[in-house]
């Protein structure tokens, strides 16, 4: 399994990593659109449309939204953004205290209507999150930035939970999260901000605006993460999909970035673009 999961990252990482850096923002977006159609058909199926054609149909109908509202009314999409930011800190309030329904079988999952409609929101938000991040200035740097505060967050809730965990973060919805991960995620990526800072040539004021920032992201990404495995529950799934050999589906991977990019591209504007230099 770790063979396989390395197999699928090593090219995986490259590519993005070719697409953040060397591709213009319009040929970018295309790739993120292409992420949003993938996302879109396992979000159908994490709220139990049963129907591969209407899960295709539902995904054909949000990419072509996020394309049409891109292209003919931009000026609306930071809304999407703002709305989603606030949607999250919501859900990350409702986590706390949810329980998702047992069900140990994908055929007895019930219609999630309400799943469906949340996908309309989120997955906009974070194609236009992400669409407007890497226009900036050094916006591939800023984007490459967010993406991988998610990844040390990941890697410092992991070593640490190993490590120290003992206290259940969410036993209900994921049982292998600790509060413990979650302070090691804290730590990770405010040593990572501060790294950071020195690269984007922050002053100290704006340096301790983003760390501020990270410490909201790592909250904001676990909720992320835990709002998908309170869905894959529901849904008697283990994992979203199977298209990334070893690491499961699209959403397995980019959970907590769906709900990091809003909050970061919304977090910059307000505490790092408009703070005084």
């Amino acid at each position: 399994m770790l063979y396989q999961r390395i197999l699928t990252a090593i090219p995986l990482i490259i590519f993005v990593f070719w697409i953040i850096f060397y591709q213009p923002t319009s040929v970018f977006f295309y790739f993120v659109l292409f992420i949003v159609a993938i996302a879109a058909y396992e979000w159908a199926k994490l709220s139990a449309l049963h129907h591969v054609a209407l899960r295709l149909l539902f995904s054909l109908v949000i990419t072509s939204l996020v394309w049409f509202v891109q292209q003919y009314y931009p000026d609306i999409t930071i809304w999407f953004v703002y709305v989603a930011m606030l949607w999250w800190f919501s859900m990350t309030y409702y986590l706390k205290s949810a329980r998702p329904e047992s069900i140990s079988n994908y055929c007895d999952a019930k219609l999630k209507i309400d799943k469906l409609v949340a996908a309309f929101l989120v997955l906009p938000a974070a194609a236009f999150s992400m669409q407007q991040v890497h226009a900036m200035p050094q916006g591939a740097d800023w984007l490459f930035y967010a993406l991988s505060l998610v990844w040390v967050a990941d890697t410092g809730a992991y070593f640490a939970g190993k490590k120290f965990g003992k206290n259940k973060l969410a036993p209900g919805i994921s049982p292998g999260k600790t509060k413990e991960g979650l302070v090691g995620a804290m730590i990770a990526t405010t040593l990572y901000t501060l790294a950071s800072s020195f690269y984007f040539e922050l002053n100290t004021e704006e340096a301790a605006l983003f760390v501020l920032l990270a410490i909201i992201l790592t909250f904001i990404s676990v909720s992320g993460d835990l709002y998908f495995s309170f869905l894959k529950r529901e849904a008697g799934l283990k994992d979203s999909g199977n298209i990334l050999p070893g690491h499961g589906g699209m959403l397995d991977r980019i959970d907590s970035i769906l709900a990091a990019l809003p909050v970061f591209l919304i977090g910059y504007l307000w505490l790092i673009q408009s703070s005084p230099l």
